[in-house]
């Protein structure tokens, strides 16, 4: 009888104590992987957001400009005027976001344009084709930034 008491006493196993910590280290392992790919998705998420946002205003401007589209000289005002009252900082930095004209001489079409962290580009007579931008008419416009990880996004008034 006391011999079934002291078997009932024993506690845990070497083996079972190790098997817990290596299943407890494989689950911090997984978490500390892919903690950071959230949140490289969460701030990519939310410059797809801004974008999203000033394709709005750029609409918006073209609206209460007879269907017109800013040009390198209106870019300014419209900067000023449309986007000063929205949040377009970067998630990275916390610094808004540059909206920069880029001439349309200086782009490849059939390519993915080059992009700067933290930039919104913008061109005219351009649209986008998934990553790279096509040529377009007098109507169309694109916006893009650069995402972490190296991808362009790329959106357009089409």
């Amino acid at each position: 009888m006391l011999r079934n008491l002291l078997k009932k006493q024993r506690g845990f196993t070497i083996i079972e104590v190790m098997i817990v910590l290596a299943i407890a280290g494989l689950i911090l392992v997984v978490v500390l992987i892919a903690v950071p790919q959230l949140q490289r998705n969460q701030r990519n998420s939310a410059r797809q957001s801004i974008l999203g946002r000033v394709d709005t205003e750029l609409a918006n401007y073209s609206g209460n400009n007879n269907g017109n589209i800013p040009d390198s000289s209106s870019l300014a005002d419209v900067t000023t005027r449309y986007l000063a009252n929205i949040d377009i900082n970067d998630p990275s930095t916390g610094q808004p976001m540059q909206l920069v004209f880029v001439d349309k001489a200086n782009i490849t079409v059939d390519k993915v344009p080059s992009a700067t962290e933290g930039q919104i580009s913008y061109s005219t007579d351009v649209k986008c084709d998934g990553e790279k931008l096509v040529d377009g008419n007098a109507r169309n416009y694109a916006i893009w930034t650069l995402l972490e990880g190296g991808a362009v996004y790329c959106i357009d008034n089409i």
